[in-house]
C-alpha cells in the first residue's frame, strides 16, 4: 500500500550507505531527486537496494530526465538551522525524505494527464489574478468617486 504517489522528472541518482552503530551492520540504500512540476523545490525519495530498480536504469533514467512515478508508505523530516539564511528565508529548514516502495516510468497517459492538469491549474491561477485585480480596481474607483463627491 502506498500513502503517497509522486510523479517527478528524475534530477539524480544516488547510492549511500550507513553502518549502524548498535550492530555494526552496513546498510546501503538507493536515494533518487526528483523536479515535480510547479515546485521550486526537488523531492528525495529512498529506497532499500531490494526495492530500487538495477543501478542501470537508474542510471539511464537520470541521463535521459525521465519522468517517474514513486510510491511511498512513509516519510520523515530532518529539522535544521541554516547558519547563512537568505533574505525572506527562516532561520530553520526541514527535508523531507519519502520511503520510496515502488519506482517506475511514467507512461505517456500520465504524462499527458499531469500537463493536462497543469495547464488547469495555471489557467485558474490566471483567472484568480485577473479577478483580484478587477476587484482592486473596483475598490478604487470607488475611493475615487466618494472623494471626488
Amino acid at each position: 500500500m502506498a500513502n503517497f504517489v509522486l510523479t517527478g522528472r528524475a534530477v539524480e541518482v544516488d547510492e549511500s550507505s550507513y553502518t549502524v552503530q548498535s550492530t555494526g551492520e552496513v546498510v546501503t540504500k538507493m536515494q533518487l531527486t526528483l523536479n515535480v512540476a510547479g515546485m521550486t523545490d526537488r523531492v528525495l525519495c529512498e529506497m532499500p537496494l531490494d526495492v530500487a530498480p538495477k543501478s542501470d536504469v537508474m542510471e539511464q533514467w537520470e541521463m535521459e530526465e525521465t519522468w517517474l512515478v514513486v510510491s511511498a508508505n512513509t516519510m520523515r523530516a530532518l529539522g535544521f538551522t541554516r547558519s547563512n539564511a537568505r533574505p525572506g528565508e527562516k532561520a530553520v529548514g526541514a527535508l523531507v525524505i519519502f520511503q520510496a516502495t515502488e519506482v517506475r516510468e511514467a507512461t505517456a497517459d500520465e504524462r499527458r494527464a499531469l500537463m493536462e492538469a497543469r495547464k488547469v491549474s495555471k489557467l485558474q491561477a490566471r483567472q484568480r489574478r485577473a479577478q483580484r485585480k478587477a476587484e482592486r480596481e473596483t475598490a478604487k474607483a470607488q475611493v475615487a468617486e466618494k472623494q471626488s463627491a
